[in-house]
C-alpha cells in the first residue's frame, strides 16, 4: 500500500510538472520555428498501409505483442481470453519544432479512439479489430498524411547553457534508470571516465557522442538493452540510441530516444536516434549511428563528410513517430500489463505499429511506406 500512495503521488507530480513542461515546450517551439535552429523546410506525403495476413484461430492462451520493428513477445495471459483479441496501435505522426504542418488526408478504416496519455507526450491510433477475425482473412489499414521536415542546426555556446533544476519531476523522468536503460555502477563509472572533469552538459553530452562513435560498432543486436550491447561494443541504430542516452542520463543530462523512420531518395527503413535536453535550449538531437557511419564513409549522409554534424544537428530525410521507450499502449486489454514498471510487455521503440492479440496466429504482419513527395535528393 505505501508503495502504491508513493507511485500515486509521484505520478501526480509528475502530471502537474509535466503540464506546466508541456505549456513551456509548446511556448518554446512557437518562439523558435522562425529562428536559424530549423531551417530548408520540404514538404513530405507519405502513405504507410499496414498488412496483418493469413490470420488463423488458435487454441492457445498466450497473448503476444508484436512490435513491426522487433521480434514478437509473447507471455500467458494472466485472465483466460474468452474469445480471440486483435489490437493494433499506430504510432500518430505528431506537432515537433521540425516536423510541423501535419495534415491527415485519409485513414482507412478509421481508427476507434486517437489516445494520447503517456508521459512522452505519444499519440496513438488504436484498432479494436477482433470482430473482424476470419479464418485466413487478411487486414489492411491505409494512412496518408503530409507534413513539413526540418533540418536542425542548433548552434550552442557552452557558456549560455544554464543550469537543470534536478528537483523538477521531468528533470528525474529523463534521467531515470529503467528497462533496456538500467543506470548500473559499471555504466554509471564508465559515463564519468568519459567525461572526466567536465561540468557543463553540453560538453559532457559531446564527449559521450564522440566516445560512442569511436568504440561502438555497427552490427545487429540478438537482443536488447544496455546491459548486453554495451559490454559487446556493438548495436544496431537502437542500440547506439540506448547507450547515449544512458551514457547521458548517468551522468545527469536528461535524454530520451526518438523512434521514426528515413523518407528521402537516399533511405527507407526504420530508424532510431537519440535527443538530449540543454537549459535555455530545449531539446537537442543527436545520432550516433550516422555519426559512425559518416567517420567509416564521409560523405555517405548528411553533414557534408563531418560526423560532428549529427551532434546538434539532424537531417530533413525522416519522421517522427514516437519518443522515448516502453511505449505505453492505450487503451489497454483487461489481461495486458501496462503503466510506469520495467516488467511491461510494451513496445520498446514504437515506431511505427503494434499489435497484442490472442486466440489467434498471424502469418505476416508488415508496414510499407509509399512517398508520394519529399523522395527528395538530399545528401
Amino acid at each position: 500500500m505505501r508503495n502504491l500512495i508513493m507511485v500515486s503521488l509521484l505520478m501526480f507530480a509528475l502530471g502537474c510538472s509535466l503540464c506546466t513542461h508541456k505549456k513551456v515546450e509548446e511556448k518554446a517551439a512557437k518562439t523558435t520555428v522562425l529562428e536559424e535552429h530549423f531551417v530548408n523546410p520540404r514538404v513530405v506525403e507519405l502513405k504507410i498501409t499496414y498488412y496483418l495476413n493469413g490470420i488463423k484461430r488458435s487454441d492457445s492462451d498466450t497473448v503476444t505483442l508484436y512490435e513491426f520493428s522487433e521480434k514478437p513477445v509473447s507471455w500467458t495471459a494472466e485472465k483466460k481470453v474468452d474469445r480471440p483479441v486483435l489490437l493494433l496501435y499506430v504510432a500518430r505522426q505528431r506537432e515537433y519544432p521540425n516536423q510541423r504542418d501535419v495534415e491527415y488526408i485519409s485513414i482507412t478504416p478509421a481508427p476507434d479512439e486517437i489516445v494520447s496519455k503517456d508521459i512522452d507526450g505519444n499519440v496513438l491510433e488504436f484498432w479494436d479489430l477482433s470482430d473482424e477475425i476470419e479464418e485466413g482473412k487478411d487486414i489492411t489499414i491505409t494512412r496518408r498524411f503530409k507534413f513539413k521536415a526540418y533540418e536542425t542546426a542548433f548552434k550552442i555556446d557552452p557558456d549560455a547553457v544554464g543550469e537543470y533544476d534536478t528537483e523538477d519531476a521531468v528533470y528525474r523522468y529523463y534521467t531515470r534508470t529503467q528497462e533496456f536503460m538500467e543506470l548500473t555502477p559499471e555504466l554509471i563509472n564508465l559515463a564519468r571516465e568519459i567525461v572526466g572533469d567536465e561540468e557543463n552538459p553540453y560538453l559532457k553530452a559531446k564527449a559521450i557522442f564522440g566516445w560512442c562513435v569511436d568504440n561502438i560498432s555497427y552490427k545487429y543486436p540478438p537482443n536488447r538493452g544496455i546491459i548486453y550491447c554495451l559490454p559487446r561494443r556493438t548495436g544496431d541504430c537502437g542500440s547506439y540510441s540506448l547507450i547515449f542516452v544512458s551514457l547521458c542520463r548517468a551522468v545527469g543530462i536528461p535524454a530520451r530516444v526518438a523512434n521514426g523512420h528515413w523518407v528521402c531518395k537516399a533511405k527507407k527503413n526504420y530508424h532510431v536516434w537519440p535527443e538530449f535536453y540543454l537549459p535555455n535550449h530545449g531539446w537537442l538531437p543527436s545520432d550516433v549511428t550516422d555519426g559512425r557511419a559518416t567517420r567509416g564513409k564521409p560523405g555517405s549522409l548528411a553533414g557534408g563528410g563531418d560526423p560532428w554534424y549529427f551532434f546538434g544537428n539532424m537531417d530533413s530525410g525522416r519522421f517522427i513517430s514516437t519518443k522515448g521507450t516502453s511505449i505505453q499502449l492505450y487503451p489497454s486489454p483487461p489481461w495486458h500489463i501496462w503503466g510506469l514498471a520495467d516488467t511491461n510487455k510494451n513496445p520498446i521503440f514504437m515506431q511505427m505499429a503494434a499489435t497484442v492479440y490472442s486466440g489467434i496466429t498471424i502469418e505476416e504482419q508488415k508496414a510499407t511506406v509509399e512517398i508520394i513527395q519529399g523522395e527528395d535528393v538530399l545528401w
